[in-house]
């Protein structure tokens, strides 16, 4: 049986119908198809769907049940394989009869391909998303609506996924960026920009800012229109608070009153701020690059520069101390405090760079400068008043002395004026003595003359300067000495000037009737010297406070008596200056207060006997009185003072001029010149030169300054000159009788 093929090309390139003829009941047999012919343009021939096993099944089907059938079938064409698409339609005749099978078979290979290739492609998206290290969204570009993240963008927000599906990115950009993110948006989906590229600020569920880098792109349809966009988010927040420092610490380096440089290892210069240039007068369109480190110095600071700072720098990464700038336009030095250090890599260490932060220090120099000015004027200011204020009180002393040793003080009334005289005398050396004092302390300008000497004699010394104010206050004085071999090596007119404070202000602090007592033992290396007293006590705020300067304990018993509020603080640091130390204990208010004195006891003196008594005073020598030669151009001063050694037996001469003096010890041969410094014409000083290179034996003329002048310099100047010794005025009684009985020595 015969059958005419008709073969039909579709479309699509991959597509063939066949049309086959076929008798009934002879369908092995009788089925003959056409060549399938590859269309037009197609680069791949399909191969013939009837060699397939399944295709005779389903062709048998057709032609019994009348109905079409479709099914996919895999073909193997020389090694590659084919996916088919069969659809086998019946064919009928003219009474409706089935006469054959129409088939149509779509090669689907290459869409497998496609698929395939899609799959896979997905899959390398999914894996690129969600691991990427960079936060990813998907979101619809109408909406701005999110539609899928990455872990990483949760992490970024603080949110997760599940919360930030739905939401719009609008929502959760900072508020004051949502104007502006809106618009390059919507410029980007509209391609009026390039590209969504922005940096802008979200909110993190916990309410914290967030800094992101944004780089969005768009999956457009057919006609351009955008139906997704795909963002990067990356979190700068770190780099740009970074940024922030960087800019904050620009502005204050370029808005900064000091000098802020950085320069190379190679010691050029890269960067100086304004005011640095204006400091060393550098234009500002000078190349800072051609500039070196030595060349903002003064030429004779060069050698301590190279040899000491830089090389300090270099080994230990910085130097800083007072130092010189140089100007660049004037030369003139600029004193400044340079501060330079060594900039290193933080991960390396390697050394990158050189920095300074330079002060100009010339308006505090200058300040210092005025106040040592200052400070030098007010000393010469208290040394002239001391001077001028003891010259009256000198006389006025003498004449207090002369009265007691005429004794024409039977009169009650006159022996109470002498005692006032020469108590309030008294009072005021000693405020004029605290006041130079202080000054010399707070400056550090005390020097000790260190002798070796006895405690017994030093505190009966001082015993016996105030037994006179005891007995006026009607307190019960009880004075026990040391042993007679402890020995201490200190000054012993600054020993006695402590011991003194101490016993004053017991006095002064203690009510009438009330009880003080001195006391000495061994403590270790240290021999404690104890004043206690039953008088008003101190709180311990007090106490905290004792030894401050200008420091008055409160309600003083005798308040004309309290002095200025120093003799402790100077007591304390003269114990210092010692190696010793000054304490205060009491137990509080109305339980009186002691005051302990420790100085360092020299290592052969041992206790060995009870303490003792006090010995009464020296008294002036007897026997012939050396001559002795008083100077000073004030008629009071020389004429009390001469009178009160006529009184206690010396010869005395008078000079009240340098010629006359002069001539005075050639003619009279004295033992003793006592001479005042500031003599008009020639001074005590000149008088003491010549004096001394024709008398250089202090045995054959003991040269004694007695001046107003009691500050160091004066002294230093007056032993310079020849004097053996520098007392201040009013010279008291128990010192001129101490000088007096040395000349016997």
């Amino acid at each position: 049986m015969r059958s005419d093929s008709l073969v039909h090309a579709a479309s699509n390139p991959f597509t063939s119908a066949i049309r086959v003829p076929i008798a009934l009941g002879v369908l092995d047999t009788a089925l003959r198809l056409n060549r399938l012919q590859t269309p037009a343009g197609s680069s791949t021939r399909p191969p013939d769907p009837t060699t397939s096993p399944e295709f005779m099944p389903l062709a048998r089907r057709v032609l019994a049940d009348g109905r079409p059938v479709r099914r996919s079938i895999v073909l193997d064409d020389a090694g590659r394989a084919h996916r088919l698409d069969l659809i086998l339609t019946p064919m009928l005749g003219p009474a409706g009869e089935t006469t054959g099978v129409f088939v149509c078979a779509l090669d689907l290979t290459e869409t497998l391909h496609v698929e395939q290739a899609l799959r896979e492609s997905e899959t390398q998206f999914r894996l690129m998303f969600d691991l990427a290290t960079v936060g990813m969204a998907v979101i619809d570009p109408s909406t701005r609506r999110v539609l899928r993240v990455n872990q990483r963008l949760c992490r970024i927000l603080g949110y997760e996924a599940g919360e930030l599906l739905g939401m719009s990115f609008q929502d959760l950009t900072h508020p004051e960026d949502r104007r502006h993110d809106r618009r390059r948006f919507r410029r980007a989906a509209l391609r009026l920009d390039t590209d969504y590229f922005t940096e802008k600020r979200y909110v993190r569920k916990d309410g914290t800012v967030v800094w992101a880098l944004v780089n969005a792109t768009f999956i457009r349809d057919a006609n351009g229109d955008p139906v997704r966009s795909v963002a990067a988010i990356i979190d700068i927040t770190d780099r740009r608070e970074a940024e922030t420092r960087a800019r904050d610490l620009a502005a204050v380096v370029e808005s900064s009153s000091d000098f802020i440089g950085i320069a190379g290892l190679d010691r050029r210069g890269l960067y100086l701020n304004p005011a640095g240039r204006s400091l060393v007068g550098l234009d500002a369109e000078r190349d800072i690059t051609e500039i070196r480190i030595e060349d903002f110095f003064m030429p004779e600071d060069l050698e301590r520069l190279r040899q000491s700072i830089l090389p300090a720098v270099e080994a230990t990464g910085r130097w800083a101390g007072e130092f010189r700038f140089r100007h660049f336009v004037t030369g003139e030095p600029i004193d400044v405090f340079y501060d330079a250090l060594r900039i290193d890599d933080p991960n390396t260490g390697r050394p990158l760079h050189y920095a300074t932060v330079t002060r100009d220090i010339r308006t505090e120099k200058a300040a210092e400068q005025a106040l040592r000015e200052a400070d030098r004027r007010k000393d010469e200011f208290l040394a002239v008043l001391g001077h001028e204020l003891r010259n009256p009180m000198a006389p006025i002393r003498h004449a207090v002395e002369i009265l007691r040793a005429l004794g024409v003080d039977g009169d009650p009334r006159i022996r109470w004026a002498i005692e006032v005289l020469d108590r309030q005398t008294a009072h005021m050396g000693r405020l004029l003595d605290d006041l130079l004092d202080v000054s010399r302390i707070v400056q550090g300008r005390i020097e000790l003359e260190p002798v070796e000497l006895g405690v017994r004699e030093l505190v009966r010394q001082a015993a016996d300067g105030v037994r006179a104010l005891m007995e006026e206050h009607r307190h019960r004085f009880v004075c026990r000495l040391p042993a007679p071999e402890w020995r201490v090596l200190g000054d012993p007119v600054r020993l006695s000037q402590i011991l003194l404070n101490i016993l004053v202000n017991a006095a002064n602090y203690t009510p009438p009737g009330g009880e003080i007592r001195i006391e000495s033992r061994i403590e270790g290396e240290s021999v404690l010297i104890q004043v206690r007293d039953n008088g008003q006590g101190m709180t311990a705020e007090q106490l905290d406070s004792l030894f401050g300067l200008f420091t008055r304990g409160p309600h003083a018993c005798d308040a004309d008596n309290g002095g200025l509020g120093l003799g402790l603080a100077i007591a304390r640091r003269l114990a210092e200056l010692h190696g010793g130390r000054l304490e205060a204990r009491s137990e509080g208010l109305g339980r009186g207060t002691e005051l302990c004195l420790r100085l360092p006891i020299l290592t052969d003196a041992r206790p060995s006997s009870p303490n003792e008594p006090p010995d009464r005073p020296a008294v002036p020598p007897v026997g012939e009185k050396p001559r002795v030669l008083v100077v000073d151009d004030d008629p009071d001063v020389v004429d009390a003072l001469a009178m009160l050694l006529e009184i206690l037996g010396y010869p005395v001469d008078v000079a009240r001029s340098g010629p006359q003096a002069l001539e005075l010890v050639r003619r009279q041969c004295p033992r003793l010149a006592l001479l005042d410094i500031g003599i008009p014409g020639m001074d005590g000083l000149e008088i003491a030169r010549r004096l001394r290179a024709d008398y250089p034996d202090p045995k054959r003329l003991k040269l004694v300054a007695l001046t107003g002048l009691g500050h160091e310099q004066a002294r230093e100047r007056s032993l310079a000159a020849g004097f053996d010794e520098h007392l201040v005025k009013p010279l008291g009684r128990q010192a001129l009788l101490a000088l007096l009985e040395s000349l016997g020595r």
